[in-house]
């Protein structure tokens, strides 16, 4: 995951988008560490599948190879894929995409840095494929997928651990042990997918997905989907509120609530890299503000104020000490 640096990188990419009756938006942020390893696709235009949308995010480890050729190729992946049927299946889109994140990482042995052993990183992938219908997450890792519907929480995904039994099971059967808590599924960290005889899915380390399949309803609000430097320091319904109270507080540009995430996490403690997606539904409330911009208003206010209290309470000390 690389060094720590002395002070965090704060400076974001932020990119918005609407498409197929969606708003949404991605940012991303380096923070503490020494370099960006995170990745991401957001698209709402699918040539193989009309009317669907598909957002990823891969958070990298040990390197950005893998990430990076992750957000370029699932979806030309997953497009190859013999899905039967005019109309798009969410059961055949679900395991459409557990067979690409298996061929992709396929493609991922023939790179050349890792032919030639140069690299050994890895990514954790979550990827959201929306039709008009439904919404198919496809989750290999511990990066996380939520979606906010009526104001209650639905999980999408669910961390991939070593010490989760499942995990635990696969590792030792494949001649690993368990000595930290670290992600048991990934894309990459070959060196942990030696063995011939076991199926990629039952490597040390496997790239298989898990899957969930929601069907769409006019209740739901918003899909969110991060990696761990935002799970690290917020919990499934604490990221719901976050974003459920920018938009009561008039804030409908997703890129802005995405932002004011990243902030939010980095001042709560989180030392990682940061990268968000956030895909608005019809169900989404927003109530009126100056949303996030009233918030940085305040904010540079509130500095302001406390810059000349503290000049004041210089100048008197210094006034005094004469």
């Amino acid at each position: 995951m690389g060094n720590f640096l002395s002070s965090p990188i704060t400076e974001k990419e932020t990119h918005v988008g609407m498409g197929n009756g969606l708003s949404y938006a991605v940012s991303c942020m380096q923070g503490w560490r020494a370099t960006m390893e995170d990745a991401h696709i957001a698209r709402t235009t699918l040539p193989a599948f009309d009317n669907c949308s598909i957002f990823a995010v891969f958070d990298g480890h040990g390197g950005k190879l893998i990430a990076d050729h992750s957000a370029m190729s699932l979806t030309d992946v997953l497009e190859k894929q013999n899905i039967n049927g005019t109309e798009v299946d969410p059961l055949d889109i679900g395991k459409a995409l557990g067979r690409a994140f298996l061929q992709l990482d396929d493609e991922h042995r023939t790179l050349t840095q890792i032919v030639s052993g140069e690299d050994h990183s890895g990514c954790t992938a979550i990827a959201a494929f929306v039709t008009h219908t439904h919404i198919i997450v496809a989750n290999s890792g511990d990066s996380r997928g939520v979606l906010a519907t009526d104001g209650g929480v639905v999980p999408m995904s669910y961390d991939h651990k070593p010490n989760n039994e499942k995990e635990r099971l696969r590792i030792e059967n494949a001649g690993g042990s368990v000595r930290n808590n670290r992600v048991s599924r990934a894309l990459g960290d070959f060196v942990y997918k030696q063995r011939p005889d076991l199926k990629p899915e039952e490597q040390q380390v496997s790239a298989e997905p898990d899957l969930k399949v929601e069907v769409r309803n006019k209740e739901n609000e918003f899909l969110i989907l991060a990696c761990d430097g935002i799970w690290d320091v917020m919990t499934n319904e604490d990221a719901c509120d976050f974003v459920r109270g920018l938009m009561n507080q008039g804030e409908s540009n997703m890129g802005l609530i995405c932002e004011e995430m990243l902030d939010h996490c980095l001042q709560l403690g989180s030392r990682d890299n940061m990268s968000v997606v956030i895909v608005k539904f019809s169900g989404a409330k927003i109530g009126t503000g100056e949303g996030v911009m009233g918030l940085r208003k305040a904010r540079e206010k509130a500095a302001e104020e406390a810059k000349k209290q503290e000049q004041s309470e210089h100048n008197y000390s210094a006034a005094t000490s004469q």
